[in-house]
């Protein structure tokens, strides 16, 4: 049944009695998330498990709390024992694969800060202690027999050399000397080239000559058994020096180990401490390098502290902000050499924020992950296997190939994801990985039930939020307005707003204006003022195609009468900003059978809904009309003026509106805007968007001058959803405007037309006066028009 709505029933008026204090003084602020209960319990169950592969999918609409309730359940859950610390050292064995330690958190430290200290002292002192008159004495006294003998094998080749008519010189090549076996020629050293020419010369006689050069060889083959066997001797001679070297550092070095051992107090370090000294009892003369500009002659022996948690208080939580391939898993950093090649070490390990929240919980935004290139190949594999490896960028290493392969390192790691419904849905069905590692949903809801408990909740938000930034107070009537407004954001009465973020904003705009005013607090007028303030900003689309309209532009007509002629009404949601406008829907019928025709479609302008609300429409036009003839017509309905894309199906029921007033020939009034969507029973059905809409028609109408009798029809199951602007009430108050609802059809056409639609009769027709009657009289006469020109 039509019915025109009193003005208490286009809006929604907070109780007085649901208001729990005179002010927000008067309310406890919030400390936890509000009417979310689903959500919450998933978090908790999902942070709690420790199963493999349920981690957390955090969805819901930007505002809802969603960060915010992530790290309230966050902290409480951080209470627990302190992850150990990621230390990679070198690897003596195999120097291009460092190793990876772990310790107990800040005895990381502990073994870097140890062992620099160490390998300081050491550098400090063995200088003087390999100088000092100890190791002289205890060297010289280890290969006293040696010299000796080395100096018995000389002494005795070189009288075996006299006697044999040859001296011992050394001889000076390039920066080195060797020595070589002169034969003596009147008390002089001749070389043995020139002895031929002496020979030649009469000098020397050819018996002699040939007696020198045998001699000679034998000597010389002599001469390299002799060096052999001093050569021997000098390598025993540093053999026992370095002996004697080790054995008085290797106390030294064992108890300052001891120490850093001590004071790490974790056996994990045990084997490495062991090899580090072993190395360091090797490699004694690194201590004799002097540090170059850019190289650490004992770089080998230095500690990198990837992940330190020696300050960190339970678990930790991490939030990563910039998912890049580095910042979550971590670099290997490239140096250059002298010669201009990049190459690297293990301290220029670098760890992630996977490393760094192994043990605890990493927090990520579900759209910049999956937007970083590589990311998320690299990131479910990570929580598949539960390991990170740590790898260098390849561009900086392309080249050189001098890279290095730090050992992988194993986490436990609870990852919760925050992203919107629709990239989970998206992920959970394309991607089978998504599925076996994201296996916990916490799903926000946009809105919340609206009821006493509900909105003490809300206002104990709002008040939590004015103590925070030091807002004026807000008063009992600027309570009430935000929850109102908190309701009309909600979309309907039956609910309230839980996207608290948006609501916020308008609270503190009109916190703004209250210090404007010299208010002390903030009121319904402020409230209200903030609102319409956010309005005119972002409403220079609306005001441009209203504009249009009132200009005559777009032809929109708000009086009179007109044949197949309907004001609908749609919603332009720009995302920011969303409102309403009339549109003018035309219906035109002739002879045929194609039925209806919907020139959006054939334009390639319609959307799928939008082509199902005319199939639908189509089929109530055929059980209402069609039942004992065909439908022998087609009816081409068309949004004019209209150039961009329509979906939705809330203007099929303008659109039947029109083709029953082109097939009845009756005028429609044009005073009066319809939305509702219609099924095939010729039920108006509810839609979305209902108050921008009757708002759009409104401003329209009261640009041009309000007549008393313009309105809007609306689907009587969205009368729960109205929160209309004040501004409209008021003007239905004074009978300037109205709003009506409909169930069906019929009911909508009666309105329109002033005429009764019709009711079947015991001979199954409609009243030959009526709109239905009319339109049947009409297909009636079609059909039979059609069957003649067949015949024809």
């Amino acid at each position: 049944m039509t019915r025109e709505l009193e003005p208490r029933e286009l809006h929604w008026h907070c109780p007085a009695e649901w208001l729990p204090a005179a002010s927000t003084q008067g309310i406890e602020p919030s400390q936890g998330i509000i009417g979310q209960a689903r959500a919450m319990e998933a978090l908790e169950f999902g942070l709690e498990i420790q199963s493999l592969g349920f981690n957390v999918f955090v969805t819901g609409l930007t505002g809802t709390g969603k960060m915010t309730a992530v790290e309230l359940h966050l902290r409480p859950r951080a209470v627990g024992p302190v992850p150990d610390d990621l230390v990679y050292v070198y690897n003596f064995s195999r120097p291009e694969q460092p190793v990876l330690l772990r310790l107990h958190s800040g005895k990381g430290a502990a073994l870097r800060d140890g062992l620099d200290r160490v390998l300081r002292q050491l550098a400090e002192g063995l200088p003087s202690l390999f100088q000092g008159d100890e190791f002289q004495r205890r060297a010289e006294l280890s290969i006293e027999d040696l010299k000796q003998r080395q100096q018995e094998l000389i002494r005795s080749f070189e009288r075996r050399v006299k006697e044999g008519g040859f001296t011992l010189v050394q001889v000076q090549v390039g920066s080195l000397t060797r020595p070589e076996i002169l034969p003596v020629i009147e008390d002089r050293p001749v070389p043995l080239e020139r002895l031929q020419a002496l020979a030649e010369d009469g000098k020397l006689g050819k018996d002699k000559l040939e007696e020198l050069e045998a001699r000679h060889g034998k000597l010389a083959e002599e001469l390299g058994r002799v060096f052999h066997e001093v050569t021997g001797l000098q390598q025993e001679m540093a053999r026992r020096v370095e002996e004697v070297r080790r054995t008085m550092v290797e106390p030294i070095v064992t108890g300052a180990l001891a120490g850093v051992r001590a004071a790490v107090e974790d056996a994990r370090v045990d084997a490495y401490l062991q090899a580090v000294k072993e190395d360091l009892l090797e490699h004694l003369e690194l201590f004799a390098q002097p540090a170059g500009e850019n190289e650490d002659p004992l770089l080998r022996y230095r500690v990198n502290v990837v992940v330190d948690n020696g300050a960190t208080q339970g678990r930790p939580v991490i939030i990563e902000t910039e998912p890049t391939l580095t910042n979550l898993f971590g670099t290997v950093e490239a140096r250059l050499a002298k010669d201009w090649q990049s190459t690297s070490d293990h301290t220029r390990i670098r760890a992630g924020s996977l490393l760094r929240a192994s043990g605890g919980f990493l927090v990520l935004n579900a759209f910049d992950t999956l937007a970083e290139p590589g990311v998320w190949p690299a990131l479910k594999r990570a929580l598949r296997y539960r390991r990170v490896v740590i790898r260098p960028r390849e561009m900086l290493f392309a080249i050189t190939g001098q890279a290095i392969a730090p050992e992988p390192a194993d986490i436990d790691v609870k990852v919760v994801m925050v992203g919107d419904r629709a990239l989970y849905d998206l992920l959970h069905e394309l991607d089978e990985d998504f599925r076996k590692i994201f296996k916990v949903l916490a799903d926000f809801d946009s809105v919340m039930k609206n009821g006493q408990e509900q909105v003490r909740d809300f206002l104990s938000v709002m008040a939590k939020i004015v103590r925070e930034e030091h807002l004026p107070p807000v008063d009992r009537g600027g309570m009430a307005a935000l929850v109102e407004e908190a309701v009309r954001l909600a979309g309907g009465r039956r609910h309230i707003s839980a996207r608290f973020s948006d609501v916020a904003d308008i609270l503190r705009e009109a916190a703004f204006l209250a210090r404007q005013r010299s208010r002390r607090s903030v009121g319904a007028a402020e409230i209200r003022a903030a609102r319409l303030a956010r309005r005119g900003r972002h409403s220079l689309p609306e005001e441009k195609l209203t504009e249009l309209m009132t200009e005559g532009v777009l032809n929109i007509a708000t009086e009179g009468w007109a044949v197949g002629q309907v004001n609908g009404l749609a919603v332009y949601d720009l995302g920011y900003h969303a409102f309403g406008l009339p549109g003018r829907v035309t219906a035109q019928v002739a002879l045929g059978r194609e039925g209806v025709v919907n020139i959006e479609r054939e334009a390639g302008l319609s959307g799928r809904t939008h082509d199902k609300g005319v199939l639908i429409l189509a089929g109530f036009l055929r059980g209402t009309f069609a039942k004992e003839m065909p439908l022998s017509m087609s009816a081409s309905v068309a949004f004019e003026q209209s150039y961009t894309d329509i979906d939705g199906d809330s203007a099929s029921s303008t659109e039947v509106y029109a083709i029953l007033s082109a097939l009845s020939g009756l005028p429609i009034r044009q005073d009066v805007a319809v939305t509702g969507s219609v099924d095939q029973q010729g039920l108006v059905q509810a839609i979305g968007g209902v108050n921008e809409k009757i708002e759009g028609f409104f401003e329209l109408c009261r640009r041009r001058g309000l007549s008393g009798s313009q309105g809007v029809v609306i689907p009587a199951a969205n009368v729960a959803d109205l929160q209309l602007d004040p501004e409209v009430v008021a003007a239905v108050e004074k009978g300037a405007f109205h709003v009506w609802t409909v169930a069906s059809v019929a009911e909508g056409i009666e309105l329109l037309t002033g005429v009764p639609a019709g009711e079947r009769g015991p001979d199954g027709r409609y009243p030959a006066d009526s709109v239905f009657g009319r339109c049947s009289a009409r297909l009636a006469e079609m059909a039979e028009q059609l069957r003649r020109f067949r015949e024809v």
